[in-house]
């Protein structure tokens, strides 16, 4: 074991096989994540939904379908990926910040569960719905009510996400300049979300609309987008680090 109080503590003999391989294999979901992300922002950004009234059952929407659907296939895979990050930064986490970690995975299961459920059921539900006519009592759940549930879903989901990185921001405690900026990234999207959330609220109360979704989502994305190489790279070095140890 090593003695330094904030470095992962290096494994024993039995395990530094495993504990390399799990550490690169956290890499190679650092960079996926980022990667998909980066797919799943651009799909989603083709697919702003327009300005369709109640109740959203227009010829708007028919002639946007199925376009407005497909981010929301890597958008599942990204939520797959995220939980797996996080798992592999508890993988790296020192052992007195494995508390941190910790509650970051549980956190991100939640998030994940929230988003997959509620992503799933666009994509299963209310595309054969949209495609069938068969709209009625779907105002409620479909994308394009401001006030709908999903729009309430993708807020609470990205908003746990924003709090996961949060939490595994201690995790990264090095002197390192990218370990440095891996925290700073992950405590300064959260402080974004809040105030966002504090801002909009402030101007339009509970009747926010889509614009938080949107604010928040973009922030989430963006911080997956930027951190995930650094962390692949935390890994990766940490990996090869245990293999010379």
């Amino acid at each position: 074991m090593t003695g330094r109080e904030e470095t992962p503590a290096s494994p024993s003999t039995s395990d530094s096989t495993s504990s390399r391989a799990a550490l690169r294999f956290g890499s190679s979901i650092a960079f996926g994540t980022a990667g998909v992300t980066v797919v799943a922002f651009a799909l989603a950004l083709t697919a702003l939904p327009n300005d369709v009234p109640y109740p959203f059952a227009s010829d708007v929407i028919a002639k946007q379908w199925p376009g407005d659907y497909l981010w929301m296939y890597p958008a599942m895979l990204v939520m797959l990926l995220f939980v797996a990050l996080l798992v592999s930064v508890h993988e790296y986490a020192a052992p007195r910040r494995k508390i941190f970690s910790l509650l970051g995975v549980c956190l991100a299961i939640i998030a994940a569960a929230v988003l997959l459920i509620d992503y799933f059921i666009q994509v299963t539900v209310m595309q054969p719905s949209l495609e069938k006519g068969q709209l009625d009592g779907w105002a409620i759940l479909t994308q394009y009510n401001p006030n709908g549930v999903f729009i309430a879903l993708e807020e609470l989901g990205y908003f746990v996400m924003s709090l996961a990185l949060a939490c595994v921001a201690p995790v990264f405690m090095q002197g390192s300049k990218i370990e440095r900026t891996i925290r700073w990234l992950f405590v300064g999207s959260f402080a974004a979300v809040v105030a966002a959330l504090v801002a909009v609220s402030a101007a339009h109360g509970i009747d926010r609309g889509d614009l938080f979704e949107i604010i928040v989502i973009s922030i989430v994305w963006l911080t997956l987008i930027a951190a995930g190489p650094l962390v692949a790279v935390v890994l990766r070095r940490a990996a090869a680090c245990s293999q010379s140890a």
